[in-house]
């Protein structure tokens, strides 16, 4: 049996990555295919510590590459996969495990979940030499076609590509419930940082308020560069402590009970590649209110699975909003588009792996 070396996150904290990394790694597929060795790169406990530089952080950077040299002396894997971040301080960090990689001579199949390569590389000719560097005679899989895009300038050959999927649960069965709830209720779901579009998506409920909209609207998620007080603060001198409130973080049944009591799902984000927590909402027959980033516009279609629109524009997003609030019925067809579009392209049965003539199967 093959033998890989899993280089990653795992939860907690609970985000994209991390989530998707354990989809992978308890894969009953990849499990019985493959003998599979973890190095759990976690170098934060909490979503407040994920992009703060400590000296703690510095010294598990040494503490990881001195086990992975360990594994791959020990264990010598036929592959090392690595869940690899393209930006910020972490890159130069998984940069520098890349050299001790290359310098054992391991095959290399880098999983990119995040964005931004192309405008670092066009910033800096050094860091676009470095991307070159670190990608050369390796494997890549991208999210989508549009995401290869990223890594078109600092890697010749053809890209995997693979999109997210999520774990497909029994068809949700309370759509009658919804069509009698008198004032619809409006969940946000992600981790409370401004680049989710936390701000944006409260200064929206203002501006439907004002206008006399009917609602409710909850917020879940756990404290990031946001808190829970400056949140409450916000929604306080919008004037809508009422009608909204902030849950904190839910896990497990919790969470999905969100989804089965909301009516529309609203994530303003500016900061994506690909998020989970869409699709999560097209599973749970939502119509989602997103926007034009990374490849959201490929989970939702305009106008189809919901809505999108700019980022950073409270005022559009509340127009949006509007409309689903005044017309169960298309908020019923637009949950409706989205659970076949979710069913048809991103149950997380099987993952198709595509690539100029080959197409392999891994889990």
């Amino acid at each position: 049996m093959k033998k890989i070396l899993f280089l990653g996150q795992l939860p907690p904290p609970i985000h994209g990555v991390s989530l998707m990394n354990s989809y992978i790694l308890n894969s009953k597929s990849i499990k019985s295919n493959f003998f599979i060795e973890m190095v759990d790169l976690k170098f934060a406990s909490s979503n407040s510590e994920l992009h703060k530089f400590s000296f703690l952080k510095f010294f598990k950077t040494i503490f990881y590459g001195h086990e992975i040299v360990n594994k791959i002396l020990t264990k010598k894997p036929d592959l090392v996969y690595f869940t690899f971040c393209p930006t910020g301080f972490a890159f130069y960090r998984d940069a520098f495990y890349v050299v001790l990689l290359k310098l054992l001579n391991s095959k290399i199949v880098f999983h990119l979940h995040g964005k931004g390569i192309k405008k670092n590389a066009k910033k800096c000719f050094l860091k676009k030499y470095l991307y070159t560097w670190v990608f050369k005679n390796t494997h890549i899989i991208c999210l989508s076609e549009h995401l290869s895009e990223d890594i078109s300038e600092v890697y010749r050959d053809v890209p995997f590509i693979v999109p997210n999927g999520i774990e497909v649960l029994p068809k949700f069965n309370g759509i009658e419930k919804r069509l009698k709830r008198s004032i619809p209720q409006i969940l946000f779901l992600s981790n409370y940082k401004r680049d989710k579009g936390v701000l944006v998506f409260i200064e929206a409920l203002g501006i439907l308020k004002n206008q006399g909209y009917l609602f409710t609207a909850r917020l879940v998620g756990a404290p990031a560069n946001l808190t829970i007080e400056f949140l409450e603060n916000v929604i306080s001198d919008q004037n809508l402590t009422e009608v909204t409130k902030i849950i904190g973080p839910l896990y497990g049944d919790d969470k999905l009970l969100e989804f089965q009591e909301a009516d529309i799902f609203v994530f303003p984000t500016y900061n994506d590649a690909f998020p989970l927590v869409n699709l999560e909402a097209l599973h749970y027959i939502l119509p989602v209110i997103s926007t034009f980033e990374g490849r959201i516009p490929d989970i939702v279609i305009d106008n189809e699975t919901g809505f999108l629109v700019e980022i950073h524009n409270s005022q559009l997003l509340a127009e949006n909003i509007a409309i689903l609030l005044t017309d169960k019925d298309f908020i019923l067809k637009m949950g409706n588009n989205g659970y076949l579009r979710f069913i048809n392209n991103y149950k997380c049965i099987t993952y198709l792996i595509r690539k100029p003539k080959r197409n392999i199967l891994i889990g």
